[in-house]
């Protein structure tokens, strides 16, 4: 059995187990090599438990006697060109979680991995800032009981440091504390532009209209009189919550991969910028340009063009760990943040990046073609703030593609460049 991942691990492969014929078994685990994933041909055995998704090649398997063992053990996904009504519906009595046609779309074959390695949600992540360290301390447990995760505040000066240490999804906050009352807390909050999303739930038995209107008035998304009733309370906090991070989705994802955009992953960056000056932790960031994009757009079509910027997107998310941040960063170039690596790792795990996507073969309107892509490293010893560290890696990416693309570099130190 694998053990867990943890921040300083490389990148564990994504195992795929695979039941079809020899030949497709072998052109299916080539193309999902190129997306990340490991593969095992099997035949007879059942899949180890560490494995994502089955897939099931419909001609091998086509009573679907196969799919409905393994759907009560892994999800399946079944690859076929029966795709009619009743070819779906046997497969959804069979427990089959996702249906695919011939010739395979990888990109859609990309999503549904992504979404299967990603299907493990967070629990909800709420603040409790209240001074009256007994009501917090209930309040928390009742949002643990209904499977949240509750960070307890009780002095409203701490409050701003705690939300980026903790990344709240929800603040639920009492409005009368002696230092500084919920109103005022809220004000200071909001004074960061990534708070101001961030939804804020008042507990008080505060019973003056305009004090509550007050309230909504600076950012509070709701007003919760006391006493309260914990069952509610709960229920009303995960509501806002999975709202709350529904929206976040839209705005801080990118339309066309579902990646980070440029904002929130430079947010990203300057929160692990903090962390590692707090506690001396190591990370490494990256960029990543496709070569000689504009040739695939102008050749083959930017619909073509979209493929590959959506492919490479799955294949990041298939390498990398949970806990790395990959963003599109704008155009054909991408971002990641490797969380506990140094430079000289992130190399070996952007290469492997890399050479797996090289293999990938896309088809165009007229002819197939493959795509490279180079990459620039940079580490937070390179730099003292985002932009520095963006910079050095702008650095090295250009140094990449200066020698020829289709490599990976790492930053020159300082005392490299001024020899």
């Amino acid at each position: 059995m694998l053990r867990p991942e943890t921040e300083t691990d490389e990148p564990a492969a994504k195992l795929i187990c695979i039941i079809d014929h020899a030949r497709q078994t072998k052109e299916l685990a080539d193309k999902l090599a190129g997306l990340g994933y490991a593969t095992v041909d099997l035949q007879h055995d059942m899949p180890p438990e560490n494995c994502l998704a089955v897939i099931i090649g419909h001609s091998i398997d086509p009573e679907l006697k196969l799919a409905q063992v393994m759907s009560a053990y892994h999800p399946v996904i079944l690859v076929g060109e029966e795709q009619g009504f009743a070819a779906n519906l046997a497969a959804v009595r069979a427990g089959v979680r996702a249906s695919l046609a011939l010739p395979l779309d990888m990109v859609e074959l990309g999503a549904w991995l992504t979404s299967l390695s990603q299907s493990e949600t967070k629990p909800y992540s709420i603040m409790v800032v209240d001074d009256d360290e007994i009501a917090a301390q209930t309040y928390g447990l009742a949002l643990e009981a209904a499977g949240m995760e509750a960070t307890i505040v009780t002095d409203a000066v701490k409050a701003c440091d705690e939300i980026n240490r903790c990344a709240p999804d929800l603040v639920l906050m009492d409005m009368n504390m002696p230092t500084a009352d919920g109103l005022e807390v809220a004000s200071v909050m909001r004074l960061s532009r990534k708070n101001l999303s961030l939804p804020i739930v008042f507990l008080s038995a505060e019973k003056d209209m305009e004090r509550q209107r007050e309230a909504r008035k600076i950012g509070g998304d709701d007003f919760i009189s006391k006493p309260v009733d914990l069952e509610g309370l709960a229920s009303l906090i995960a509501i806002r919550a999975e709202r709350a991070r529904a929206l976040r989705q839209v705005m801080d994802r990118d339309s066309l991969t579902g990646l980070l955009n440029h904002a929130r992953f430079k947010d990203r960056v300057a929160d692990e910028l903090g962390r590692s000056r707090r506690t001396g932790s190591t990370f490494s960031l990256c960029l990543l340009d496709l070569d000689h994009f504009k040739r695939v757009n102008d050749t083959h079509g930017h619909l073509c063009g979209d493929r590959v910027l959506r492919t490479l997107a799955h294949s990041l998310q298939g390498t990398l760990r949970q806990t790395d941040v990959i963003a599109r960063y704008g155009g054909e170039e991408f971002a990641v943040l490797l969380v506990g690596t140094d430079a000289t790792r992130a190399q070996i795990v952007m290469d492997k990046v890399r050479t797996s996507f090289e293999q990938l073969k896309f088809d165009g309107p007229e002819t197939s073609f493959s795509v490279t892509v180079s990459v620039g490293v940079s580490s937070e010893q390179m730099g003292s703030s985002v932009e520095g560290l963006i910079g050095r890696a702008d650095e090295a990416l250009y140094i990449a593609k200066d020698n020829g693309r289709n490599r990976v570099v790492i930053a020159p130190t300082l005392q490299a460049r001024s020899a």
